[in-house]
């Protein structure tokens, strides 16, 4: 059977207020905006790589329309690092709130949220 399908291109995060949540996602993760549309109010964010953004996930942040409620998502994504503690002290002292650093016997990793409340999780898996 053919493969249709390359790669993950993207995961969707609703939002309440697009500038701000991307403000968040470019200070607290080390992300960097790399496509923005005012109209649709959207911005396509990018998560690790190296210089030439190889080897980078993205999200889109997605502002909901206006008079629809928020609410969080039962799913959420899964933050590659290459060390749990070290994210996990950064974030603290950055002032976002973090779950408990929780190690099983193939990963080390700890959940948080963003501004909006979206679930986060970070995971170091072990050599």
């Amino acid at each position: 059977m053919p493969h249709h399908f390359s790669g993950l291109d993207t995961v969707i995060i609703r939002v309440r207020d697009i500038s701000a949540a991307t403000a968040w996602y470019v200070q607290h993760l080390g992300a960097e905006a790399i496509y923005e549309d005012a109209e649709q109010r959207l911005a396509v964010i990018e998560i690790g790589g190296d210089d030439d953004g190889n080897g980078a996930s993205t999200l889109t942040l997605w502002q909901l329309d206006d008079g629809v409620a928020w609410a969080p998502s039962n799913t959420y994504p899964i933050l590659a690092t290459p060390d749990a503690k070290a994210a996990h002290a950064a974030l603290t002292a950055q002032g976002v709130e973090v779950g408990v650093l929780m190690e099983t016997p193939g990963v080390w990793f700890f959940r948080f949220a963003d501004l909006d409340g979206n679930a986060l999780e970070a995971c170091e898996v072990k050599a």
